[in-house]
């Protein structure tokens, strides 16, 4: 007769220690075979955040570039005045504003803040432009006014020369 073989207290352990051990390795060896091809979200997103503050810091770096120049155009086109013609100033005034507008077209962010630039140098142009416009009809309603002087001289000049010759008809 066969007798029944049993294990002691500390072969029990050994073997629920070695059953566990064995169940972890092949819970392991089968994730890292299955879950190998699925990309983590974790380590796309860490990407992306780094992108995301590196796109922001060549924004900050640009506009810290920018500022001096978009702040003496306003100056220039503000200084411009309706009596004198500058057309060196005009000249740089419209370099300035070309570069405002390619400000990023260089550079490569992905901020959507930059395309305020383009609005500004759009906001300039128009500005700029108005500051032409005034001082071209402040020159024309300058050269009106002379030609209305003239005109008023010259009609009442006309007038005296009619009248002196009525008098002088009446008295011959």
């Amino acid at each position: 007769m066969q007798g029944q073989i049993t294990l002691s207290k500390k072969e029990k352990r050994y073997q629920f220690v070695y059953l566990i051990f064995m169940l972890m390795a092949a819970l392991i060896l089968l994730s890292i075979i299955f879950l190998k091809t699925f990309a983590s979200p974790f380590s796309d997103a860490d990407v992306f955040s780094l992108e995301t503050l590196d796109q922001k810091a060549k924004y900050n770096e640009r506009q810290k570039l920018m500022i001096p120049i978009i702040d003496s155009t306003f100056n220039s086109i503000s200084k411009l005045t309706a009596e004198m013609p500058q057309p060196l100033e005009e000249n740089e005034i419209k370099y300035k504003i070309n570069d405002i507008n390619g400000a990023y077209d260089n550079v490569n962010v992905n901020d959507l803040r930059k395309e305020g630039y383009h609005q500004i140098a759009a906001f300039y142009t128009m500005y700029f432009v108005d500051k032409k416009n005034v001082s071209k009809i402040t020159d024309d309603i300058k050269a009106f006014e002379k030609q209305y002087e003239d005109c008023t001289i010259g009609y009442k000049d006309r007038k005296r020369d009619l009248i002196q010759r009525t008098n002088d008809l009446k008295n011959r």
